[in-house]
């Protein structure tokens, strides 16, 4: 690469860069090595992660947002749009509004995700904008799946309904015992 240093018309030198083609090599090797950790990052994480750009179109579309919603990744990222995704309408819409009051932040949102199969499931979303400048160009959102743990919830709740019934008949007992 050459770029000329000029005062005016006149050129009062020039500046030649030169790389070496090995070292070009091993930039290339290390974006490469470097994209594909990123995506294994993005793939191996346990919650599901859902990328989209400003139209909706999906981007990013891993292995456990597969599992929360029965959507394949190929399906995901060809034919679905992001406002599908979410089980009611105009939610999308919703999240974008919470995202930009937020500066471009949302954590543990709890909103239903629509499946494939038409069925719904909650999730916690955690979502941020991105941002290339000061331009909004895609969002991207961590699914939680909240089955499990809404689960544990109901179940925990009964067992407190069971212990207290069974402390009113202990204390039915006692004052049977004492008359």
């Amino acid at each position: 690469y050459s770029y000329p240093i000029c005062t005016g018309k006149h050129m009062d030198a020039i500046v030649m860069l030169d790389f070496e083609i090995p070292t070009m090599e091993g930039l290339e090797e290390r974006l490469r090595y470097s994209n594909a950790f990123l995506k294994n990052l993005i793939l191996s994480s346990v919650d599901g992660v859902v990328a989209a750009d400003k139209t909706g179109k999906i981007l990013i579309f891993n292995e456990a947002a597969k599992k929360i919603s029965g959507y394949y990744e190929n399906e995901a990222v060809n034919k679905v749009n992001i406002r599908a995704i979410y089980a009611k309408d105009g939610e999308a819409y919703r999240i974008m509004q919470k995202l930009r009051e937020n500066n471009g932040k949302l954590k543990a949102y709890q909103v239903d995700v629509r499946c494939r199969d038409g069925s719904s499931v909650p999730i916690s979303l955690n979502a941020a904008i991105v941002y290339e400048g000061k331009k909004e160009v895609a969002t991207v959102g961590f699914f939680h799946d909240m089955r499990k743990s809404i689960k544990m919830k109901k179940e925990l709740e009964k067992t407190q309904i069971q212990l207290l019934q069974a402390e009113k008949m202990a204390a039915m007992g006692k004052l049977a015992a004492g008359v």
